[in-house]
């Protein structure tokens, strides 16, 4: 009996211990891992101001893939501005990595309006997000000021103002302005003016048919890349000029717009290739300063742009640190960055930087 009852003991015990274990069991249940591809970025402006009380900065994930139409806004974070709250601010969207589809273009958006829904500072440039692996860090986003509300010409406008054209052998220039239109032919000996009329559309480019009573004037622009056929220089527009008749043919616009509002990245340095899944860009406004990612670290710059040159002054950068060959594939980009000193745009649209001793660093966007 006595034998039994220690058994029935026993077994009532273990039972016991067997329904603690299960009750902790259920207590922690498994962790499920996110399903979100995370985006992150440092937004700021330049100018030394704080946004009004009652702004708001608006960020935003879009799908860019299409370019006739309105990009799909996947994520957005909306942050009010006022006392203790301003730029420099970070932010974090995410988007369920089913709804990204590798075949697509996304990129961050970001926009600063005032209480009444003034625009007022916006990014200029397509910020393209890397989507292969679970996150993305943008590093530093510079927004533009936007004057009077409205984004500017070169930003919006399918018509840029003021617009030049010029050519060679024998040389001529026109010159478009808001209201009227200045040609030079002969090297600058005979001069026509016209009222600038309406500029009239065509798939890849536009035309202005400008008449006076003596004078008739054909200017067709062409978004096409065009080299100047005596420096080489690119410029983003073939321009034909027909005046009575004579026909024209050189470039147009400024060779400037060629770099900014998109994000190059950089393919190639000095022939050596870059680490496969490392990010290398660079990104001009149109105030003489650039930014970007130098393989581990955000940075900073001046450019100088005249004629055919193109120079760096003195680049700056974060201090993350990173595995050994980011940081070395980091150093030579920038150390090449700060010798470069001319720039073309190739066939392909590729940009080409230069240094004084031949080497090259290779991007695209």
């Amino acid at each position: 009996m006595k034998y039994t009852l220690t058994l029935m003991v026993a077994a009532l015990a273990m039972f016991a211990l067997a329904g603690c274990k299960k009750e902790v069991a259920n207590n922690n249940p498994p962790q499920v891992q996110s399903s979100n591809f995370t985006v992150t970025a440092e937004l700021m402006y330049r100018e030394k101001m704080l946004a009004p009380v009652g702004s708001t900065l608006t960020a935003t994930v879009q799908d860019v893939s299409v370019a006739d139409k309105a990009a799909e806004v996947l994520s957005e974070e909306i942050i009010g501005l006022g006392d203790g709250v301003q730029l420099p601010l970070s932010v974090t969207l995410e988007v369920p990595k089913k709804k990204l589809n590798p075949r697509h273009i996304y990129s961050l958006h970001a926009r600063l309006e005032d209480a009444n829904g003034q625009l007022m500072w916006i990014s200029t440039t397509r910020h393209t997000i890397n989507t292969e692996g679970m996150s993305h860090d943008m590093g530093n986003i510079v927004l533009e000021r936007v004057q009077s509300g409205t984004v500017g010409p070169k930003v919006d406008s399918k018509y840029p103002l003021p617009f030049t054209a010029r050519g060679n052998e024998p040389g001529w220039l026109v010159k478009v302005e808001q209201d009227r239109i200045e040609i030079q032919t002969n090297y600058g000996q005979n001069k026509v003016y016209t009222p600038r009329p309406v500029p009239q559309p065509y798939k890849g480019g536009y035309k202005y048919h400008a008449e006076t009573e003596a004078h008739i004037a054909i200017i067709d622009v062409q978004r096409k890349l065009c080299y100047d056929d005596m420096s080489g220089r690119p410029y983003p527009a073939r321009v034909t000029l027909t005046l009575d008749g004579e026909t024209y043919e050189g470039c147009g616009g400024d060779p400037l717009d060629l770099l900014t509002e998109k994000e190059w990245v950089v393919e190639d340095i000095a022939k050596a290739g870059i680490i496969d899944n490392s990010r290398v860009t660079i990104n001009f406004d149109t105030e003489g300063r650039t930014h970007g990612i130098s393989s581990c670290n955000s940075y900073s710059a001046a450019y100088e742009h005249t004629g055919e040159t193109l120079t760096f002054k003195s680049p700056m950068g974060t201090l993350k640190a990173c595995a050994p060959a980011l940081m070395n594939q980091e150093q030579k980009f920038l150390n090449l960055l700060g010798k470069v000193n001319r720039y073309d745009i190739d066939g392909y649209g590729a940009l080409i930087l230069t240094t004084s001793d031949g080497k090259t660093i290779t991007a695209r966007y």
